[in-house]
């Protein structure tokens, strides 16, 4: 369980990384008067989610779970996190929003990748909170 916390602390300090980078972007977006609300997002959501991967790097070895359960769960996260932060990114450097799977490449990356991230999240929830119910 010592590995799966370092992976999620790792992959948690580049998100960060990346969102720090993204503040630098918004920055610049903001000082020459440009659409910035996409940057905020990349650099407040990447924030947020680099948080909760070290918040669950923390607390990876509470869940009563199997490990292949347990190393799913921090998976499904890091799987979630990325594929988001991708989707994220090319909303901030394209403009597009991805809200339906059709027109440019890049709209049909970001809805793919954000549909990736939801399909990955709610079974790590789902994972995570049934193996904290399980450790009361």
């Amino acid at each position: 369980m010592d590995r799966l916390a370092l992976h999620l602390a790792l992959n948690g300090a580049l998100v960060l990384t990346v969102s720090l980078f993204a503040g630098l972007f918004l920055y610049l977006a903001i000082r020459n008067d440009r659409e910035q609300a996409a940057w905020h997002l990349l650099h407040a959501g990447g924030t947020g989610r680099g948080v909760m991967l070290l918040a669950l790097a923390a607390i990876i070895d509470y869940p009563v779970l199997p490990m292949w359960q347990l190393s799913t769960t921090a998976w499904l996260f890091i799987a979630f996190t990325w594929t988001s932060m991708a989707a994220m990114t090319i909303r901030a450097v394209t403009g597009e929003r991805g809200l339906r799977c059709q027109g440019s490449i890049a709209n049909k990356l970001v809805y793919i990748f954000y549909a990736v991230a939801t399909v990955a999240i709610f079974p790590a929830i789902a994972l995570l909170i049934y193996g904290l119910l399980k450790a009361l």
